[in-house]
């Protein structure tokens, strides 16, 4: 008979429904029933794509003399990470606080009212090298909760106040004068360069394997890259220095040997902008190394086998230096990033050289990763949270990667012609086949003497390429396919939004079947081609928005004020088939709910379907729920509002695998300032958010509040100041902070309804925000509007004259 798990919204959780042990789900009543029996929990955290947690489900979990001793010693609870995040902080925390390590499968002992006293992560079903047995370890610690409970309960307390204190152990390490301003650009010039010191020049990327994709810090080298005036003269005017008020284009155009030429303009008389970062070598020169390591390890990771090079999208991590053979689940956040990233790359490069390889290369990753979002992670409603690594072999036996890799022979009907080959590599020794890879395209790239035009297309555009995909498609197609976890959960499919929008804005199509506003070609020369529809990647993005909205509403209207935060809208966690899971959105899952609803906006037609007010009332909700003002005036942000069953609410700043909590927040806090939202504030806040707040509007009032421009700015700096402890010592914990502060150093907002200004201004990497009115409040209450067939172009409270030309437009965003 089917356990407690059968009626779970967690695909992984009810993979287990079936197993002997009687699994629970985290609940109060669950933590009663270990209360009443007066016996532990054991607690056992993972999620659907866990290699590790799939082999001790099969090995301990599936064995009916473990269950029985699980189910008579202890009340077994099942967690999926993904739908509880909060709770598997916390008991990471402890883990790592007990031994020193982390990981999933987590196995976590504690008391009946959560309190954890013993932690480990696999165990096997026989003692293995250093391991114990699991029976072993269920067997010592129901003696040791049994005849030794003192040391339990003394264990228990160090353990609750250890965790409590580290809830906050960054953000209380500042001053609170030193949390309340951004990074200048001096610390982010030294956060730069702590995180060059890192780069690996032959193969990409930070450090040394297992290598994950750095995407949060490639788009802060990018915009790192721009405001050192990297992109300043690629135009060839010969003008003003375009840096933004601080100067910090101008100091970084003279040399150590006082020549005042920029290194980019060196580079260019020189010939080399072409095959800069082909080698991978660095300069010492931060502005031409920020470039060299974003082009460096995006082209190795776009040619590497951790790309799919046959459907597109990109793996977990790789699992040797060289991005060849990956981990092979496929995670939502992971290609939404990279997605988010190589438009952003293809932007500088198209700067610099709109006939360039790189920018060809670039835009071949935008087309192919928005098609695998589209195709290979979606469901009704949303993108889902990922594909598993694992899958039936010919054998019927579950294997990593047996989906994805080739043997010589089945390739070879693929032809040896085009650019994709089999890499063999150590690290790959244990599969059953070979990864396919394009490692041709790194000395493509570096080849001057090899044309790229008309003529001599791309490698991956030639008959012989094509031909190999079709056919190793068709060969994967006849497989047995990796699991689905079909989860839609909020923070990642948001991500996931935002992406496929900024991908659309790039080639210039519309959403909801507007025809490409392209006047130069973006589509036709790499986004758009090979079967790519960026106009579905738009109506991807605003439909999956307006579904995540329309659940928040429908679970809100079922839940009372106190469940829900607001009555009316509920932001959960995740949904699955359309019903919420057990958690409640955090600060992650709210922030990017909001950036994606700004993004979405930002397509044409995209306003209609996000009314700013409804941007408004989200983002005030949020920041009352989740930030406020500490006595020492350091701006206190939590990430989860709780559960009630677990008092601790984690603060943690930090960016591992997504953004954290913080910084997204960050993010949303900038992106609000260029939307002007003060024109919504002061002409009818209260009314707009009246009807998520008390009948009398006060509450919408003192949210709205907070949304005046001029305390969103106040508050990014507050929420970005926290990252001075980080940004120096530790940058790659910290990408998409450093991201927001490179970009709050010269936000640009863009307005115009012009489709040809729209797209030369989606393109320009600059660009912070594109709006259809300026956002400036007028005499009359409204915003003052845009003439017809102009774009206006602001920094901050300053805005330039209408210009009616995409050149004009083009010099005004680049300062």
């Amino acid at each position: 008979m089917p356990n407690e798990l059968a009626a779970s919204t967690s695909p992984y959780l009810r993979a287990h429904a079936d197993n002997p042990v009687d699994w629970r789900m985290w609940t109060p009543e669950t933590l009663a029933e270990a209360a009443r029996r007066d016996v532990p929990l054991l607690i056992s955290i993972g999620y659907s794509t866990c290699h590790w947690c799939h082999v001790m489900a099969h090995e301990s979990f599936e064995d009916e003399a473990v269950a029985k001793l699980m189910n008579d010693r202890f009340v077994p609870i099942k967690i999926d990470r993904e739908e509880l995040p909060d709770i598997d902080s916390y008991y990471m925390n402890a883990l790592q606080a007990m031994t020193g390590q982390g990981g999933w499968p987590m196995t976590i002992f504690a008391t009946p009212a959560g309190s954890p006293f013993y932690a480990g992560t696999y165990f096997p079903p026989a003692p293995r090298g250093k391991l114990p047995a699991f029976t072993q370890v269920l067997t010592a610690v129901s003696q040791t909760w049994t005849d030794r409970r003192d040391e339990v309960d003394q264990m228990t307390r160090r353990m609750d106040r250890g965790l409590a204190e580290m809830a906050d152990a960054v953000t209380s390490a500042l001053p609170a004068e030193a949390a309340a301003e951004s990074l200048s650009p001096e610390e982010l010039d030294s956060a730069a360069a702590a995180l060059l010191d890192s780069y690996d020049p032959a193969w990409g990327g930070f450090g040394g394997a297992p290598k994950f994709p750095p995407m949060m810090n490639v788009l802060q080298l990018l915009a790192a890259f721009v405001r050192l005036g990297g992109t300043a003269s690629a135009s060839g005017s010969g003008g003003p220095d375009p840096a933004g008020g601080d100067g910090t284009a101008a100091s970084a155009r003279e040399s150590d040997d006082g020549d005042d030429a920029h290194p980019m303009d060196r580079v260019r008389a020189e010939g080399r902008l072409g095959w800069l970062g082909a080698d991978g070598h660095l300069t010492g020169e931060l502005v031409l190394d920020c470039l060299i390591a974003v082009r460096g390890t995006l082209a190795r990771i776009a040619s590497g086998g951790m790309r799919d090079q046959v459907r597109g999208g990109i793996a977990r991590y790789s699992v040797d230096r060289q991005w060849f053979v990956p981990h092979f689940e496929k995670m939502l956040y992971d290609n939404a990033l990279y997605l988010r990233a190589v438009v952003a790359w293809a932007k500088v490069e198209r700067r610099l050289d709109p006939k360039s390889k790189w920018l060809a290369l670039a835009e071949r990753e935008i087309a192919d990763t928005a098609n695998f979002l589209v195709s290979d992670l979606t469901t009704e409603g949303g993108c889902i949270a990922a594909l598993d690594a694992d899958s039936l072999n010919e054998a019927g036996v579950s294997e990593e990667g047996a989906a994805y890799v080739f043997t010589p022979e089945e390739f070879a009907q693929a032809g040896q012609a085009g650019l994709l080959g089999l890499v063999d590599s150590p690290a790959g020794a244990e599969l059953s086949g070979q990864v396919v890879a394009a490692v041709r395209i790194i000395d493509w790239l570096g080849m001057e003497d090899v044309p790229f035009d008309a003529d001599h297309p791309a490698p991956w555009d030639i008959e012989a390429t094509r031909r190999q995909r079709e056919v190793l498609a068709e060969l994967r197609a006849r497989r047995s396919q990796p699991a689905r976890d079909e989860k839609i959960i909020t923070e990642w499919n948001a991500l996931a939004v935002t992406a496929l929008a900024e991908a659309t804005l790039y080639t210039g199509a519309g959403a909801e079947g507007a025809d490409g506003a392209d006047s130069d070609g973006a589509g036709a020369d790499g986004a758009g081609s090979d079967g790519a529809d960026p106009r579905e990647w738009g109506r991807t993005a605003l439909r999956f928005w307006e579904a995540m909205h329309e659940r928040f509403e429908r679970t809100g209207a079922s839940d009372s004020v106190d469940a829900a935060g607001s009555a009316g809208f509920d932001v959960r966690r995740s949904f699955t088939d359309g019903e919420p899971g057990p958690g409640r959105g955090g600060l992650a899952d709210r922030a990017q709910f909001i950036t994606a609803g700004i993004t979405v906006r930002q397509l044409p037609g995209g306003a209609a379907s996000v009314p700013v007010n409804v941007l408004v009332t989200a983002s005030a909700q949020m920041l009352d729920d989740f930030t406020a003002g500490g006595e020492d005036g350091i701006l206190e942000v939590v990430d989860s509002l709780g559960d009630g069953i677990i008092d601790v609410k984690s603060a943690d700043p930090v960016d591992n695998t997504v953004p954290s909590g913080r910084s997204a927040a960050a993010e949303v806090v900038l992106l609000l300032a260029e939307l002007g939202v003060d024109a919504v504030v002061g002409a009818d806040a209260s009314a707009a958010a009246a009807g998520d707040a008390g009948s009398d509007g006060s509450e919408a009032t003192s949210g709205s509040a907070l949304l005046e421009t001029g305390r969103l700015l106040e508050l990014r700096d507050r929420l970005l100041g926290v990252y001075r402890a980080l940004a120096g010592q530790a940058p790659r914990g910290c990408g998409h902070a450093l991201w927001q502060a490179e970009r709050a150093l010269g936000s640009v907002r863009v307005a115009t309804t012009d489709a040809s200004l729209r797209a030369a201004a989606a393109r320009h990497p600059s660009l912070t925000l594109l709006a259809d009115s300026t956002g400036v409040p007028g005499p009359d209450g409204g915003e003052v509007a845009v003439p017809a067939g102009t774009a206006i172009v602001c920094r901050g409270t300053s805005c330039s004259l209408p210009v009616g030309t995409a050149a004009e437009l083009s010099a005004l965003v680049a300062g």
